[in-house]
């Protein structure tokens, strides 16, 4: 769904086009953009989940750097700073309203000290939610937005989240940063290679295009396909199935572990 969009007008934006392509869209509510959960929005979201139409929520931007840059048509993209802790009231409630429906949260989350340590307290808290951490690459910043806080990022970190935390999950989808990306970030270190072969049922494939111009300027989507792409073909057979498609299958495909209500912490 493109930045600037507004929130309630999304669902019906994403409904026309699961209609038109039932067989090529997944049903999801945008929160791409939302710098404020308050509960009218909760509530909102809450109304359109119980239709039983939708199958996640996302992203939901809980740390994201600001940039803005020119794209190789010429178009301007940008997008702001954002921050909303994973375990503040407004990210709980979402995960409560992903519980309470069965459906999946997206969640765009930097990495830092801090930022993981939040992750681990909501993940505590929200044991019955389906959270995708969306992309955890070997290109990925940890600690800031400069270039040289990418590829810092430790998997064996992602690892022992997923240890302790069954219900989370991760995309390979180059974010924020893919601005740095070089030739060589085609080859998988062996460490990330091995944290894919490992935790081949927690990984998915992803596309990052929130942006108009990415529609319309084919060849950023088509690189983004080619990388991902060769970095699947570096796994095992098994691994390559669960990545493109076998995992996002049954992780939407799965039941709830019991009934979940959520009584708001946002007021």
């Amino acid at each position: 769904m493109p930045l600037g969009t507004r929130v309630t007008d999304r669902p019906q934006l994403v409904l026309s086009a699961y209609e038109a392509y039932p067989d090529r869209v997944i049903p999801f509510l945008g929160l791409n953009g939302v710098a404020t959960i308050t509960r009218s929005l909760l509530d909102y979201l809450d109304g359109q989940l119980s239709g039983g139409q939708f199958q996640g929520m996302g992203e939901i931007l809980s740390r994201h750097y600001s940039f803005s840059r020119t794209t190789p048509g010429g178009s301007s993209v940008e997008a702001g700073d954002f921050t909303i802790p994973m375990d503040s009231p407004g990210v709980l409630d979402l995960m409560c309203l992903a519980a309470k429906h069965n459906v999946v949260l997206t969640v765009h989350m930097e990495s830092t000290a801090e930022t993981v340590a939040a992750l681990e307290r909501a993940l505590q808290q929200s044991p019955n939610t389906k959270v995708i951490w969306a992309h955890q690459t070997h290109i990925k910043t940890y600690g800031g937005s400069a270039p040289e806080n990418a590829r810092t990022a430790d998997p064996e970190e992602i690892a022992a989240l997923m240890d302790r935390h069954p219900n989370l999950y991760a995309d390979i989808a180059p974010g924020f940063e893919s601005r740095y990306l070089v030739a060589a970030d085609g080859q998988l270190p062996d460490r990330w290679r091995d944290l894919y072969e490992t935790y081949s049922d927690r990984f998915v494939v992803g596309h990052d295009l929130p942006f108009l111009a990415q529609w319309n300027e084919p060849e950023i989507f088509l690189n983004k396909v080619t990388l991902i792409r060769r970095w699947l073909s570096q796994l095992g057979p098994s691994a390559q199935r669960k990545l493109a498609y076998e995992n996002m299958e049954r992780i939407l495909a799965s039941e709830p572990s019991s009934a979940q209500e959520c009584q708001f912490l946002t007021q």
